[in-house]
């Protein structure tokens, strides 16, 4: 399945998560707005807990697949680089590209995504992800992204 843009991408996965997943569990609100992440989602209940989706879409004509600010700064990068253990456990990443739809929809933690790194660390400027994640990490077609979305939300 390929993408306009990143923003196309995110509006596809919020809509399969608030019609196949949050549809069928009450307690998991989706968030409309972001600020720190792209998708936010709060688990009501005997266990709450926050969830923290970060999306990412290749597009050829980038070049590169890149997070956080063309200054090296923003959340992303600080979550890559201190790898604080509340996030390590309620983060993760969704990542697709043009010419890689065959591969799925990658769900990955940041934990993965640290030996993705071009240059191998979280520079001081434009930090990316190295295109050879589509190529080693296996992706979940959309069935199988569902799955494991909703497994880590109402199972974490």
């Amino acid at each position: 399945m390929e993408f306009e843009n990143e923003s196309e991408f995110e509006s596809y996965l919020r809509g399969l998560i608030e019609t196949r997943i949050c549809h069928n569990h009450p307690d998991l609100v989706l968030f409309e707005n972001k600020k720190a992440v792209d998708i936010l989602i709060c688990r009501n209940g005997e266990n709450p807990a926050l969830f923290f989706l970060e999306v990412k879409y290749h597009k050829q004509s980038h070049g590169r697949l890149g997070f956080g600010s063309s200054s090296g700064g923003g959340f992303q990068p600080e979550i890559i680089s201190k790898a604080p253990n509340y996030f390590e456990a309620n983060l993760m990443w969704l990542i697709s590209g043009e010419g890689h739809s065959d591969n799925g929809v990658i769900f990955t933690s940041s934990s993965v995504i640290r030996n993705y790194l071009s240059g191998g660390s979280v520079g001081e400027k434009f930090n990316n992800i190295q295109k050879k994640i589509f190529r080693e990490i296996n992706g979940y077609n959309e069935d199988e992204l569902v799955n494991r979305i909703e497994s880590w939300l109402v199972n974490s």
